[in-house]
């Protein structure tokens, strides 16, 4: 992400400047620190403003520690630049080198913390797809056990009917062999009316 669009919080800024939140807070209300407030009052700042503050500042510092001695010579006057002890020049330089070293822990420290943010919204995109394909799994089990719970149903009711029609065919077939046997009868009844027929009408009785 780009430094001039991140933003950071208050005791980030503090860190940063190598001042106390309260003191974070006082330069964001005298306007030398732009900021912003949510609707909560928290107090969020640029990380590109910070930075380039805290540089500011170290400027300011290290200006502050530089006295107006003696001009040495021509040379000197016409550079116009102070005389400074040397032990206090390298003093300089190493508060220089110190905030610049600990600028640079930091911008690693968050530089990392990006990271570890990206990889848990990775971790956490990835989990969700294992949430949503467990889910499916699930779905897809629940669906398999109805689907074989109505086959199970389905078979059973077909086994009834296979025993209701075979009940009704045994049925059938005693009712054929009944009407069977009373058609051998009634035929043979017949057989006997027509012979009883024959035999009046012959002898005249």
């Amino acid at each position: 992400m780009d430094p001039r669009e991140e933003r950071i919080g208050l005791y980030g800024a503090a860190a940063i400047l190598d001042v106390g939140a309260e003191e974070v807070v006082r330069l964001a209300e005298r306007g030398e620190l732009r900021s912003e407030r949510d609707e909560g009052g928290v107090y969020s700042f640029s990380l590109a403003d910070v930075l380039e503050l805290a540089r500011e500042r170290s400027a300011r510092e290290a200006e502050e520690e530089i006295f107006e001695g003696e001009v040495i010579g021509e040379e000197e006057r016409s550079s116009r630049l102070p005389a400074v002890p040397f032990e206090r020049y390298e003093r300089l330089l190493q508060q220089g080198q110190d905030f610049k070293t600990r600028l640079e822990e930091r911008t690693r420290q968050m530089e990392e913390i990006r990271q570890e943010r990206d990889a848990a919204r990775l971790e956490i995109d990835r989990l969700w797809e294992e949430i949503e394909r467990l889910r499916l799994s699930e779905f897809q089990r629940e669906l398999q056990e109805k689907t074989i719970s109505t086959l199970e149903e389905e078979k059973k009711r077909l086994e009834e009917e296979r025993e209701r029609l075979i009940e009704e065919r045994m049925k059938l077939l005693e009712e054929k062999s009944q009407l069977a046997e009373e058609r051998t009868r009634l035929e043979a009844e017949i057989k006997v009316l027509k012979n009883r027929s024959f035999w009046s009408r012959l002898f005249g009785g």
